[in-house]
């Protein structure tokens, strides 16, 4: 298993989606189990949402 940043996954995997992350999205750490070179674009589209969905479960709103 491998934790590592959601910019260095986007980056290797798809690094035009980095554009729609804010800064605290690419922060996030996520957990890969079979390694970078194994997660497609379609994994890292269900990890993006998952991380920006958990973001905005967390935003405060004024």
């Amino acid at each position: 298993m491998e934790h590592l940043p959601l910019v260095n996954l986007v980056q290797f995997v798809s690094p035009h989606w980095l554009r729609m992350l804010k800064e605290e999205e690419q922060l996030q750490l996520v957990v890969i189990r079979d390694g970078i070179s194994c997660v497609s674009e379609e994994d890292l589209i269900e990890i993006v949402e998952a991380v920006i969905n958990e973001k905005r479960q967390h935003a405060i709103y004024h």
